[in-house]
């Protein structure tokens, strides 16, 4: 989880120098919550504020402080009853929350994990299967009624916006969906000469994209809302590649001095541990 955070603050610091970013809110009290990773509290406050897609981030380290409990779960109960479990809860949070207590939208979205623990769960479920038998995992993604499931249940998750208590459902739907259609595409584009490792580098530093991209896209679109069709999206593209370029670089420097100062912090703590032992075996 501490690699995380990095990144993220890094993102802080380009939003306030940056001059070509959409700022709809004052840099507040809130961009100290926003920094010490409180996406939640208060909600309506702070769930997009500074950065909209920012509110990922406050789900994901929910998901990272009961990721150890939901390990030690799968473990016990095997990938299909652990999936029936978080299934469970998922759908029983999204029901109390929409119809019982009424809470605030925001929740439902990601501010409360239980109401988007499917969509983890089947990530975690898939990757215990594919430790433990990788052919038959893929053999299974990669057939072609997989993609035909994928799109159906993607196209279910569409439609299932129609109701309240239909809604309960639509993102572990959509989801789940997107999860095998995604993988298909990626397998596909890997049969294309380079474009499959392209794809593949700019996805390993996906997280600082994320965490940089829309304030500087709300800050272009305002400003091309005018523009002919064919030109906002020639524009369009070259911001995007823009941004790409500029993410990776910052996110792999980042992560490098992470990890130097996390490797260097267990390297001293390393002989204290040593030093311990000897003292209590002399003891």
């Amino acid at each position: 989880m501490l690699r995380l955070f990095p990144m993220y603050w890094l993102a802080h610091l380009v939003y306030l120098i940056s001059p070509f970013v959409s700022r709809p809110e004052p840099v507040d009290y809130r961009f100290v919550l926003s920094l010490l990773g409180d996406r939640v509290y208060p909600l309506d406050m702070i769930f997009y504020y500074m950065n909209p897609a920012w509110w990922y981030f406050g789900l994901l380290l929910e998901l990272y402080l009961v990721f150890p409990a939901l390990f030690r779960l799968l473990q016990k109960l095997g990938p299909v009853w652990f999936l029936v479990v978080c299934g469970l809860v998922t759908v029983a949070s999204r029901y109390l929350l929409l119809s019982v207590i009424g809470a605030h939208g925001y929740y439902v979205q990601g501010a409360f994990f239980g109401a988007r623990l499917w969509e983890f769960a089947v990530g975690m479920a898939f990757g215990l299967v594919y430790q433990q038998h990788p052919l038959m995992a893929e053999r299974r993604l990669f057939a072609g009624s997989a993609l035909l499931a994928g799109i159906l249940i993607y196209t279910l998750g569409l439609y299932s916006y129609a109701t309240t208590l239909s809604y309960i459902v639509t993102d572990a739907l959509i989801g789940t969906g997107l999860f095998i259609i995604l993988a298909h595409l990626a397998r596909w584009s890997g049969r294309v000469s380079r474009l499959g490792a392209t794809l593949a580098h700019v996805g390993a530093y996906s997280y600082g994209l994320y965490l940089l991209h829309q304030p500087y896209v709300i800050y272009f679109g305002e400003r091309m809302r005018d523009l002919s069709l064919p030109t906002f999206v020639v524009l369009a593209c070259a911001i995007s590649t823009l941004l790409t370029l500029g993410a990776i670089p910052l996110e792999r420097h980042v992560n490098q001095l992470a990890s130097r100062v996390l490797d260097r912090k267990k390297e001293s703590a390393q002989p204290l541990a040593v030093s311990q032992k000897k003292v209590g075996a002399r003891g």
